[in-house]
């Protein structure tokens, strides 16, 4: 995809870590590298919008998180997930980024986050700091994810055993289930139900629902339960680099409210707002988001931003 070259990066406990990374034929010095960072249902064709725009110019760099996608787990740590005996935390994945960046050599860059990327790139960092130029977050929470959806506490009781009835369903069934969800009538039905803004890249949200479906999901919700226990926003008070915030005027699951909350605690933060854009903006609004994101790399890029030769 645009370019992209894949390769394995060994994870602290040695299982391999699907890693990818583009660099132009053309490079710009002065521009910044890219760290693009998941949601936790999403992979490298989720910015599919993104990258026309910053591909021809950027180095990008990316992986699929422990687990889940390419990185998926063989049957032998599959087993020892299962019993608990292989982190999927949000430290454990933080540790994955740092070990990617360095197998690709890259030093330092900007850190694009959406969803769970948001989480994971706050607590990037608590422990990188040095890492990263700046840090653009996508509709996201800054830690305890479940609790601060739509459904507030609520959800802490609701969305475990929902999504531990979706596993058993794609476990099951997940060949019917993913010709189901990625149909032109559920995608039409999310629409009026409000789920997803009547913008929606239908073709490109198939692809997504194509491949989420197929997804370890005792991995998924093991992952899913840990962001709701995890909380770095300590640091947002700390930041001292140029941070954007992008959110949706109806997203349920990161309501704007709650992007407005971590635009006032980071001193200096931007937030954009994209009206109707729900939680899935990066393929409903790929023009506004891209006009956004110009502008923020239009504002840190230099020569102190040159990555580190591979070699």
């Amino acid at each position: 995809m645009l370019g992209f070259s894949e390769r394995h990066v060994p994870s602290a406990e040695g299982f391999p870590l699907a890693a990818y990374e583009h660099v132009p034929s053309a490079l710009d010095p002065s521009a910044p590298p890219l760290v693009l960072v998941n949601g936790l249902g999403g992979n490298l064709i989720t910015w599919r919008h993104l990258l026309k725009q910053v591909a021809p110019h950027h180095r990008i760099a990316t992986w699929d998180y422990r687990g889940l996608y390419a990185s998926r787990f063989d049957a032998a740590t599959r087993a020892r997930a299962a019993r608990g005996e292989v982190a999927l935390d949000p430290a454990a994945h933080a540790d994955d980024a740092l070990r990617v960046l360095d197998a690709l050599g890259l030093e330092r860059a900007v850190f694009v986050g959406w969803s769970m990327g948001v989480q994971l790139n706050f607590e990037l960092a608590k422990r990188a700091r040095e890492r990263m130029v700046g840090i653009i977050q996508i509709c996201g929470a800054p830690g305890r994810a479940i609790a601060t959806t739509m459904l507030g506490r609520l959800g802490l009781k609701m969305i475990p055993p929902a999504m531990d009835l979706f596993r058993a369903t794609a476990e099951r069934h997940a060949p019917w289930l993913a010709r189901i969800a990625s149909s032109s009538t559920a995608l039409s039905f999310a629409k009026v139900l409000g789920a997803v803004a009547p913008s929606l890249d239908e073709v490109l949200a198939a692809e997504i629902v194509r491949d989420y479906v197929r997804l370890d999901f005792d991995v998924y919700n093991r992952i899913l339960m840990s962001l709701g226990e995890h909380d770095p926003s300590d640091v947002l008070p700390r930041l001292d680099l140029p941070v954007m915030i992008v959110a949706g005027t109806r997203d349920p699951m990161t309501p704007l409210t709650l992007s407005e909350q971590m635009a006032r605690k980071i001193p200096g933060a931007e937030l954009v707002v994209v009206e109707g854009g729900t939680h899935y903006l990066p393929i409903e609004f790929p023009d506004a988001l891209n006009d956004a994101v110009a502008r923020f790399l239009g504002r840190v890029r230099g020569p102190d931003v040159l990555p580190v030769s591979n070699g």
